[in-house]
């Protein structure tokens, strides 16, 4: 039997679209527009993050998808995974396997021993299921509208040209309204792939995200993530799937450089922050449609701020972009 590699890829709207734009227009652009285009006609190459900082978070996050998948396919409620239940453990690929497979299919094998050292220790510390696996990998998709009068972003799907709610209720879609614009009408969605959810025995269900850091520090980082759009989007989103069983949402940080430095943090509530954030949300995108009628790409509006041009990885990759245009 071919056994299952699990997607622990990217969802396919998500928070990094909005969330670069949050941090600067420019460069949004940058990755979004002028990215898209051949040099020759104006565009430029890929600015991602780092390829050594986003392989080993692919494969951490393979490797927690498969130890999670088979833990919860083996307890008696069993497991969803992307959006399919499962209760044979069997059918996924042991955790170091679809690592290995990982690395077969986008490279970065040097990589493996490192992050499989970084795996064993984890397991060292924490060898059994934390509660109930209820689902891994799973894929939400949130709509902006009304619901019963109410505007916000709201978990839901499209069936038949119209939008439901969780509980069936049909959604008022507050669509993209800028004329002229390829995606006018559009009905605005975010979505996001949940890492792993959990039960605890009182019964109250927890979002988690993986995270693997160079250091591991629990406390700023719970501080951190708690103001993330995309982590706003995951309460937003637990309350409507969860209801009064929601339990908040908890950060699993794992050192990639050194072996056993672990920690799990709930990550605080903002309720203040969430109750705008559709609204947020709305504007963001609409500012980007109007940028895309009205700005050219490589003079949309820069950061010019050096928190923001020089993060965690050091110098932003556009900087030279930024500072000489087209010819940089």
């Amino acid at each position: 039997m071919t056994k299952m590699l699990i997607d622990a890829g990217k969802s396919s709207r998500g928070w990094s679209r909005i969330g670069n734009f949050a941090k600067c227009p420019q460069l949004f652009s940058y990755l979004y527009r002028l990215g898209d285009r051949p040099v020759e006609e104006g565009g430029c190459p890929s600015l991602a993050p780092p390829i050594t900082a986003l392989a080993k978070g692919s494969l951490g996050h393979t490797l927690q998808a498969h130890l999670h998948a088979i833990w919860g396919a083996a307890q008696p409620q069993g497991v969803v995974v992307d959006e399919t239940h499962y209760t044979d453990p069997s059918v996924f690929m042991e955790p170091e396997d679809a690592a290995a497979a990982w690395c077969d299919k986008y490279g970065s094998s040097e990589l493996l021993p490192q992050m499989l050292k970084v795996f064993h220790a984890y397991l060292a510390k924490f060898p059994e299921p934390p509660g109930d696996v209820i689902a891994v990998e799973a894929p939400v998709t949130a709509v902006l509208g009304k619901l019963r009068d109410q505007f916000g972003l709201w978990v839901g799907e499209e069936k038949g040209g119209e939008w439901r709610s969780l509980d069936g209720a049909c959604i008022e879609v507050t669509p993209l309204c800028m004329p002229d614009h390829a995606e006018h009408g559009r009905p605005i969605t975010l979505t996001r792939r949940i890492d792993l959810v959990t039960r605890d025995k009182s019964g109250r269900y927890f979002v988690w995200d993986h995270k693997h850091q160079a250091a591991v520090n629990a406390k700023s980082s719970a501080s951190a993530y708690a103001i993330d759009g995309g982590f706003a989007a995951f309460r937003i989103m637990g309350k409507q799937l969860y209801g009064d069983a929601f339990g908040g949402l908890t950060l699993n940080l794992i050192s990639s450089t050194q072996p056993g430095h672990v920690a799990r943090e709930q990550v605080p509530s903002t309720p203040h922050r969430d109750a705008h954030f559709a609204q947020w949300l709305w504007w963001a995108e609409h500012q980007i449609a109007q940028l895309d009628l009205t700005t050219d790409p490589w003079e949309w509006p820069k950061a010019q701020n050096e928190l923001s041009c020089y993060g965690r990885y050091g110098a932003c990759a556009g900087l030279d972009l930024c500072s000489l245009g087209p010819r940089a």
